[in-house]
Order: structure tokens, then C-alpha cells, then sequence
């Protein structure tokens, strides 16, 4: 498999607000007094931290991420959520689930037995709708990040998301590839995916499809799996049966980075675009054969999950649920200035 990195940018636009605005002020007042480059797992000092409202410093939340140790994704993630707890004075737990529901759901239980004082979390279905409501119900602060699929009653245990708007980045790499004339009426698109079933391959599918659907373009959507070896060998196989493919909108960053591999393979020369950032995607994307990416801003959702904790449970600040890609879209116009912000959000 190849080696890649995924990292975390500040672009685009952040939801507007009252809460927004109580976080923006108090964080520019920290993060001026706050020294950088800090990922201690361990409270913050008193210089540069959180002061007055309830006294938090200390207290330990969990962040369980749903995916591998493994997984460079979330290495920005975690990053984010280590200076949001040095801040704020808390301690960070991080645990992984790597993929598997019922990890998780223990995991979760035995923080929530441990007298954890917060929980971020990452949730990729319906499995977890009783473990969060149990958390909520013994008065732990629950807050998810990058992925939120609880349902019914479980959907209401969660006080807010903070991650990408599926839908809506699915119709803005959609629409931004038929504005560029790269889809046109009438043509067909592949879009591979690592987890078809996951909410956020669902839902970024929605979105493209809606997009694709107002000119009379079509989208077939494909599994790959998350390992760049056979998810390469996937996309060949479907391009090579699928000659009459006008693009490619790669749903994951897995996909989206073995594309241009996959298309010089069997000799397209056709237009990509999609999701997330890794080293090979930037550099696809200077060299133009990949069109543009969205961004889902990783370290923002470390930090900002674990922050909107800490204000809640200090100041009773009500967490708000936060886009992070609401127009995060990284072409050949930004490219070399996301790639500059790298050594600073990794």
C-alpha cells in the first residue's frame, strides 16, 4: 500500500451564530496567548487556558475515533483535539474502535464507567444509539466529529456534529466539474467509494447524484475498500468494462487517490475529482490531472469537538453543529497555499 498523509486546512466559510461567535472571541484571545506546536495529553498550564466558569482542569473526556490506529486521516483529527484539551486544561483519552461497532460500544461503556466528564466520537451508524443515550443519560456531554449516524432517540443523545456536510460537498465537486464543462449532458461517472454503506458514502453519493441528475448525467458507485493496493485494482477492473466513463468522482480519499494511477493504467486520460486530502492528491492536483478535492478539514474537527466540550461543561455554552467544508473546495487557484499550511495542521 502506499505511503500517504491526509492533512487540515482553514479554508471556506464556518456556520454563523451566537455560539460561533462566543468561540471565535474566546479562542483568538487564547490562541494569542497560547504557545504552539503543543500535543500534551496531560491539562493545560494556567497561562493560556480556559479561566473562570466551572472548574474543569483535570477532568478527562474520551475521544473515540470509529477507525485504525492506522488511518493517517485521523492524525490531523487527533492533533486538533490534543491543543483543544491543552487549552481547555482536559485530559484527552483516545481510543480506536478500528471499524468495529461493538469495540466501540465497549469502549464508550467503560469511559462512561470511568467518570469521564465529556465524550467525542466518531459514529458511523445506528449502533451506537444506545451507548450515547446512555452517556447522555449520566449526564456526560456527548459531541460527534467526523461522522454521525445515530437515528432516532440516539440522534437526539448527540448535542451536535462537527464534520462535512455530505450532501452538500457531494453537489459542490459535482457542480463544480460541470461548470468546468468536465461533465456534460448525457455522460456517465464513475464514483468509487470505500464504504458504500456508511453515512458519509451515502450521503456525498446524494449529493453528486443530485447534481449529475439536473443535466442528465449519471453515476455508478463501486466499493473499493480502504487499502490503496486493491481499491487501484477495483478501479481498473471497472474502467477497463466501463469504456464509455467521462469522469471519475472518487466519493473517499482512497479512491480519489489511486484514480489518476487507475486511469493511466488502462489509458483514459478523463477528468477526477472528489474528497479529502492526501501528499499524492495536492500533487495531482498542481499537475492537473486531478481537477479538485473538498476538503473536510480534519484538525478543525479534533479541535473544534473538544472545545465546544469544554465550553459547554465550563461555561454552559451549548454546542452547535459545525460544516467543516462549507466551501472547502481546493483546486489549481489555492492548491500551492494549502500545501504551504501543511507543516502547521498536520
Amino acid at each position: 500500500m502506499a505511503k500517504h498523509r491526509n492533512f487540515s486546512i482553514f479554508l471556506g466559510r464556518t456556520p454563523q451564530g451566537a455560539m460561533m461567535g462566543v468561540l471565535c472571541a474566546i479562542l483568538i484571545v487564547l490562541l494569542a496567548a497560547c504557545s504552539g506546536g503543543s500535543t500534551s495529553t496531560t491539562p493545560g498550564s494556567t497561562s493560556g487556558t480556559l479561566s473562570g466558569g466551572t472548574d474543569i482542569s483535570g477532568k478527562t473526556i474520551l475521544f473515540e475515533i470509529q477507525s485504525t490506529p492506522s488511518d493517517s486521516f485521523f492524525v490531523p483529527v487527533v492533533n486538533g483535539a490534543k491543543k483543544a484539551a491543552a487549552i481547555a486544561g482536559l485530559k484527552l483519552q483516545v481510543q480506536y474502535a478500528s471499524g468495529d461497532d461493538a469495540t466501540e460500544v465497549t469502549q464508550v461503556n467503560t469511559a462512561i464507567a470511568s467518570n469521564v466528564v465529556g465524550i467525542a466520537v466518531s459514529i458511523p451508524d445506528a449502533g451506537l444509539n444506545k451507548v450515547v443515550c446512555n452517556a447522555r443519560a449520566s449526564n456526560i456531554a456527548v459531541v460527534a466529529f467526523n461522522i454521525d449516524g445515530a437515528t432516532g432517540q440516539g440522534a437526539n443523545c448527540v448535542q451536535s456534529f462537527v464534520g462535512q456536510d455530505f450532501v452538500q460537498s457531494g453537489q459542490l465537486i459535482a457542480q463544480h466539474m460541470i461548470n468546468a464543462g468536465q461533465i456534460k449532458a448525457g455522460d456517465h461517472v464513475f464514483c468509487p467509494v470505500e464504504s458504500p454503506t456508511q453515512v458519509y458514502a451515502v450521503e456525498r453519493y446524494t449529493g453528486v447524484k443530485q447534481a449529475l441528475a439536473a443535466i442528465g448525467a449519471t453515476c455508478e458507485e463501486v466499493g473499493t475498500g480502504n487499502d490503496f493496493g486493491p481499491a487501484k485494482a477495483t478501479m481498473v477492473s471497472y474502467l477497463l468494462g466501463h469504456r464509455n466513463t467521462a469522469a471519475i468522482i472518487g466519493l473517499g480519499h482512497t479512491p480519489l487517490d489511486q484514480a489518476p494511477a487507475a486511469i493511466k493504467q488502462v489509458g483514459l486520460n478523463i477528468p477526477i475529482g472528489g474528497f479529502d486530502v492526501t501528499s499524492d492528491i495536492l500533487s495531482s492536483i498542481k499537475s492537473g490531472v486531478i481537477t479538485a478535492t473538498v476538503d473536510q478539514q480534519p484538525y478543525i474537527q479534533g479541535f473544534q469537538s473538544v472545545m465546544e466540550l469544554a465550553l459547554y461543561l465550563k461555561y454552559a455554552i451549548a454546542p452547535a453543529n459545525i460544516n467543516t467544508s462549507n466551501g472547502a473546495l481546493i483546486d489549481k487557484t489555492n492548491v500551492d497555499k494549502v500545501v504551504s499550511l501543511v507543516p502547521d495542521f498536520r
